[in-house]
């Protein structure tokens, strides 16, 4: 079936669409084998790597795979890789001592750790490899920047990548939970109990680019929530408050009340006990999301007093050589959506140049 909107016709799925990826919260309550666990093995040889890296690549930014050689813990990154390519869409790797490291080490391991999963790509505007999730004192109201570097809950979303990872340092003081959802178990369920609303997220939503602005491209963005060509779904899901100022542009198509329906069931359906897995980080978590198939989110949370303890994750977004076919609709975020190719990120004619920032409360959007 077939939508004809003002911007060409969108297929939509014929039903529901089902398959390993059509998890639901319980389903990763009984099989945890999405956990990778890290042995002491495992640790000392990501440290070896890390010192090994700094003879061959002293600066983090000029680290290849070949600098971070991982011979013993190849097997489990396959493993994790199909987590998160066919099986679940996510995985983590769990039980690295980060309080063992400066930060520069933690970054390091991270980084090397990433590039045995796919290409790093730059994450916003001032072209980081690797940013800090941290608050800053952003205001949530700032509809210049993105919601990062503030405490305020981010609904679900996805990011412009094939692959967000987080690596988590220190959890607040209290909040700041972790949740994931299966993009395509939301999809089959209002497939079920409201199709007219499922296909109203295959119409393209008015979405606000938060200053991150493609050449000859508005500063707004129309990409559907849901996507669907030659068999393959791709989900595409913007956070919330990016869809409500979008209105600040006096050209920007409006959301329809029937998407707006239709975006409150989904986030309804999202946040449900049957289907949101609430997995709370500890320090040392590696997380893998594949952007295409599950969303994520957190909720709002109050920090420690002390900068030291704030609460901070580390973030990489990741290109998969070997993703899946993405929707065309998808460059109009992505620019460039070719499988097999370094693709995703930020690509704007602005954006600085490609930089690690060491300071955690370096902000990301200034």
């Amino acid at each position: 079936m077939s939508l004809v909107t003002d911007l060409g016709a969108f297929d939509t799925a014929p039903g529901p669409i089902g398959g390993p990826l059509a998890w639901r919260a319980a389903d990763l309550e009984r099989d945890t084998s999405w956990i990778h666990w890290l042995d002491a093995a495992e640790i000392v040889e990501l440290e070896q790597a890390a010192e090994a890296s700094r003879r061959t690549a002293p600066q983090i930014l000029s680290m290849r795979r070949e600098d971070f050689p991982l011979p013993g813990l190849a097997p489990k990154i396959a493993e994790l890789r199909a987590d998160i390519l066919d099986r679940r869409g996510f995985a983590y790797m769990r039980g690295l001592p980060v309080s063992r490291y400066d930060t520069e080490t933690q970054m390091r391991i991270y980084f090397g750790l990433s590039l045995h999963i796919g290409d790093i790509v730059p994450q916003n505007r001032n072209g980081h490899m690797l940013g800090h999730v941290i608050d800053i004192g952003t205001s949530p109201d700032d509809v210049n920047k993105r919601l990062t570097q503030t405490n305020a809950e981010l609904a679900f979303h996805s990011d412009s990548c094939d692959v967000v990872g987080l690596m988590c340092i220190h959890t607040a003081r209290q909040g700041g939970a972790s949740a994931l959802v299966s993009a395509i178990a939301v999809h089959d369920e209002m497939m079920r109990i409201a199709p007219d609303l499922c296909r109203a997220l295959y119409e393209p939503l008015t979405c606000d680019r938060r200053g991150e602005v493609p050449e000859g491209k508005h500063p707004w963005m129309r990409i559907p929530l849901f996507m669907w060509r030659d068999g393959m779904f791709t989900g595409y899901a913007p956070l919330e408050a990016y869809l409500k100022s979008a209105q600040r542009f006096e050209d920007a198509p409006p959301t329809t009340p029937r998407q707006w329906e239709a975006m409150r069931l989904f986030l309804d359906l999202c946040n449900s006990d049957e289907f949101c897995a609430r997995i709370p980080f500890e320090p040392g978590d590696f997380q893998f999301v594949h952007n295409h198939v599950v969303f994520h989110a957190r909720t709002a949370f109050e920090d420690w007093p002390e900068v030291e303890r704030k609460r901070h994750l580390m973030r990489i977004w990741l290109s998969l050589p070997d993703g899946r076919e993405l929707h065309p609709a998808i460059a109009e975020r992505w620019v460039k959506i070719e499988r097999g190719t370094v693709r995703g990120g930020v690509n704007i004619p602005n954006r600085k140049a490609l930089t690690i920032p060491l300071n955690p409360l370096t902000p990301a959007f200034a």
